[in-house]
């Protein structure tokens, strides 16, 4: 990500936590923090900074402003862990203390070169989360190169069963040739809520020069493989 994509990303995800709050639930937004052991620790190099950002952001919380309390209240920030998980309890002073209702998750992703995996910490949380909500925002769950191959090798049937019994809810990504650098763009890849299809669309030049449009091609309820698009594509 670059720093166009984070803030857009973090605007995202503030407006998101601002709409969940206004329905009255309290909202965790969490970036992960740097993963391993001893000297072999480290975070992926896109997440640099975004905790520090995210909670720098102007959430309109302060004193006379339209979200006044909201921040501490209804939205609070945490990292990817069971033990970030807040449920109902009084605490040693004798104050209530709400429970989370939804989690928002940003980019939680394995680091390169590191032997530890981000799924460990991400399921466990999602256990001690129960039937409340967790919301991956950006998510790459797949394994990174590591110093002795362990994310390709050691439990990753597993992982990538936990990785796939996520449900899409919103997607967008934009279709590129094949082993090329993000251009030319051919289409884009939607999914625009949790009922509605997978769409591929075809980016095509108006007739007039004028410009382009979106042309959708393939609809199913599975997401279209790379076959599917081409085949679409080429009729």
């Amino acid at each position: 990500m670059n720093h166009r994509s984070i803030g857009t990303l973090l605007e995202m995800a503030r407006n998101v936590a601002i709409c969940l709050a206004e329905q009255n639930l309290r909202v965790r937004v969490c970036v992960q923090g740097s993963m391993g052991v001893g000297i072999f620790t480290g975070l992926p190099k896109q997440l640099s900074g975004v905790a520090t950002i995210l909670e720098r952001m102007d959430w309109q919380s302060d004193a006379g402003e339209v979200n006044e309390g909201m921040v501490g209240n209804y939205v609070n920030f945490g990292k990817i862990g069971k033990d970030q998980v807040v449920n109902a309890h009084v605490d040693a002073e004798g104050n209530k203390v709400e429970q989370d209702d939804v989690f928002l998750l940003l980019c939680p992703q394995s680091t390169v070169g590191l032997e530890t995996s981000i799924i460990a910490p991400l399921q466990e949380m999602i256990e001690a989360a129960g039937d409340r909500p967790v919301i991956l925002i950006n998510a790459d769950l797949n394994d990174k190169l590591s110093s002795q191959g362990q994310q390709s090798v050691r439990g990753r049937k597993e992982r990538m069963e936990f990785a796939d019994s996520f449900e899409t809810i919103f997607h967008f990504s934009n279709l590129y040739v094949s082993g090329t650098s993000y251009f030319p763009i051919l289409g884009s890849m939607t999914k625009l809520k949790y009922s509605e299809p997978w769409v591929a669309h075809q980016r095509r030049d108006r007739l007039n020069g004028d410009g382009e449009v979106y042309v959708p091609i393939v609809s199913s309820e599975e997401k279209p493989d790379s076959d599917s698009i081409k085949q679409g594509f080429d009729s």
